[in-house]
């Protein structure tokens, strides 16, 4: 007789915040689509239980010298890092075009992305791999009694005991020095706040 294993919650509780087991889902390049915003790369991942995906997105500009050219910034360090998570070797070079190991241009970052990392989900099937650990919260409001967003940490880490720990080191230094503000249950329980996923966040610190 096989064995019987209960399926993983699919409700909206508290099971889908904290750090979870996510999947690539999409990659999409919206960098042209935002004056505010150089780099704009918004990603969907998909929560193991979960029927529904967030957006996790990575933004920001620039840095550049006199003649246009990259110096750095902290958008392009996120854009590493999280690149060299998911063993991505693509990068930009200082004219700010993408290029990928070889220093042969990429033309569509977000297709080059999705054909090396997008997990492929058919009609009637799950994903069969989570293999990142992402922290999702609920972001503290603006404005006292706005709607309170969730929010998806755009740092990631491999889905393992050692990535673990490591997100959580991560997670606890971003909360004490501010950067990651969660929402009370006062938040939550004004009359307009209600939880949405929103264009921007933690994403663009």
């Amino acid at each position: 007789m096989a064995l019987f294993k209960p399926e993983g919650s699919k409700s909206t509780g508290s099971n889908f915040y904290g750090i979870t087991e996510i999947a690539l889902m999409n990659f999409q390049d919206k960098s042209g689509d935002f004056d505010w915003a150089d780099l704009y790369l918004d990603i969907e991942v998909k929560q193991q239980g979960s029927n529904y995906t967030k957006q996790l997105r990575i933004t920001g500009n620039l840095e550049k010298d006199v003649n246009g050219k990259l110096t750095g910034g902290n958008a392009l360090k996120r854009m590493y890092g999280f690149f060299e998570v998911i063993d991505e070797k693509a990068g930009m070079n200082v004219e700010g075009k993408w290029e990928d190991s070889e220093d042969k241009e990429i033309d569509n970052i977000a297709g080059h992305l999705n054909a090396g990392h997008a997990s492929l989900e058919m009609p009637g099937q799950e994903v069969e791999e989570y293999p990142y650990l992402a922290y999702v919260y609920k972001e503290k409001p603006k404005t006292p009694g706005a709607k309170v967003y969730a929010r998806v940490f755009y740092r990631i880490q491999k889905n393992s005991v050692d990535g673990r720990k490591k997100l959580e080191e991560d997670v606890k230094w971003f909360k004490g020095k501010g950067f990651i503000k969660e929402a009370t249950e006062t938040d939550i329980a004004t009359p307009q706040a209600s939880v949405e996923m929103s264009a921007s966040g933690v994403g663009n610190l």
